[in-house]
């Protein structure tokens, strides 16, 4: 049996009632870091970017974020008072748990850290772990001090170089650079531990809520520079949230989908991957914006690139917009599950139309032939498939839309008919 959503079936099996295909679904969508700008691992899928947002969540330090997600701490307690808050975090080491202590100000700016360690009975494992969490502390605080690592192993040296277990307490000052801005390594060797405080030196960032966020992307070009000195990418963010980009002299364009979610992180989609990609829009005590890497929507302090916003598309940056197709939730109904018999417009050597049948599992999978693919459905209701076995292929994205006759032309970005597709129920081949 044939599919239409045009047609009510009786059958048992499978009934669908999916009203007439109307414009172009406007999807919410997003983008973050792109493909073309080698996202990192921390560029995560947004699980809900429509949930509420956390008022703790939303006043937590970036500072604390970033040492949670990043140096793999786990926060424990927050003391607030009315000059500001001290947040602990803590992980497990191999000599015992450490601890970072991290004193804000009432507006948020970190003030102090102090990182407290368990020492053991032996001097050069302490030596050694010592050194490896000083180093991680301050490339994280003070990113600036390019002499930390030499500095701070020389001063862990001489303080473990003859390490009595029964010895007294020792202080220890380390020079970073800056006048009157001494860190100090101390050791307390009868209670097993060593602190190391420091005052952190980053810039100060504000971040954006989403009425703030979608205003400045709205009908405007994002240009994103990043601090790597790539070339700079410039998108374009439609009011009906399609996106366009594309590096600076390439001829390669990136379409897809944009949002916001609730808490005012900005989320992209580009074909032909499924799923939004997040980061967090901030802006500097300069009024200077950047784009900032985020976990679960919570900015880590990374900043990756310094942005301008620009009005309007004048660079005329092509959009994926193409009239009376399949809304998302209608293809992935009518793909799952069944299988497409596909005469495709272009010709083989012979002249002849070619013919493909595909068989597209609710998995994500999908069997042509003896070729096995994946395939997943965009939030603009492109369908993208790539074949993998037996030799990989790249990938197809198209836009279905239903004819009078009950069948389907696939359409690619520009509106151009690709393929004429018959759907049938089920696996008919048996594959």
């Amino acid at each position: 049996m044939t599919i239409s959503l045009r047609t009510r079936y009786r059958s048992s099996k499978v009934r669908f009632r999916a009203p007439r295909a109307g414009a172009i679904l406007t999807v919410l969508t997003l983008f973050l870091f792109l493909p073309t700008l080698n996202a990192p691992a921390a560029q995560i899928m947004a699980p809900d970017l429509d949930k509420a947002v956390d008022p703790d969540a939303a006043s937590r330090p970036m500072l604390v974020n970033l040492f949670e997600f990043v140096q793999g701490f786990t926060a424990e307690e927050v003391k607030r008072g009315t000059h500001g808050a001290v947040y602990r975090l803590s992980k497990p080491t191999r000599v015992g748990p450490q601890q970072i202590q991290l004193g804000f100000d009432h507006d948020g700016t970190p003030k102090i850290a102090r990182l407290v360690m368990e020492i053991s009975d032996n001097g050069t494992i302490n030596q050694l772990s010592v050194t490896e969490a000083i180093v991680m502390v301050t490339a994280t605080l003070r990113p600036e001090w390019g002499s930390a690592e030499k500095v701070v192993t020389r001063t862990v040296q001489h303080a473990f170089k003859d390490y009595d277990p029964a010895g007294p307490d020792k202080a220890y000052g380390i020079d970073t650079g800056i006048e009157s801005d001494q860190a100090a390594l101390r050791v307390y060797p009868t209670r097993s531990k060593a602190t190391f405080d420091i005052r952190p030196r980053l810039p100060s960032f504000e971040r954006l809520n989403r009425t703030a966020v979608t205003r400045l992307l709205e009908d405007s070009t994002l240009v994103m520079k990043p601090l790597d000195g790539r070339a700079p990418y410039r998108s374009y963010h439609a009011p009906d949230r399609l996106f366009s980009g594309k590096v600076t002299g390439s001829e390669s364009v990136d379409t897809g989908t944009w949002r916001v979610a609730a808490d005012g992180t900005y989320c992209v989609e580009l074909a032909p991957t499924a799923g939004w990609r997040c980061s967090t829009i901030v802006r500097n005590s300069k009024g200077d914006y950047a784009l900032m890497e985020a976990v679960d929507g919570k900015p880590i302090g990374h900043v990756r690139a310094m942005l301008d916003f620009v009005p309007g598309n004048p660079q005329g940056l092509f959009v994926a917009r193409v009239a009376d197709v399949l809304p998302p939730s209608m293809v992935a109904e009518v793909t799952a599950g069944h299988t497409e018999e596909r005469r495709e417009r272009a010709r083989d050597s012979s002249g002849a139309k070619n013919t493909v049948t595909t068989y597209f599992r609710g998995d994500g999978s999908f069997k042509e032939g003896p070729e096995d693919g994946r395939w997943n459905v965009l939030q603009d209701g492109r369908r993208c498939w790539k074949v993998e076995q037996p030799e990989p292929g790249g990938w197809q994205c198209a836009f279905l839309r239903e004819t009078d006759g009950g069948t389907f032309t696939l359409v690619d970005e520009g509106g151009r008919v690709m393929a004429e597709a018959l759907i049938r129920q089920g696996n008919i081949k048996g594959w």
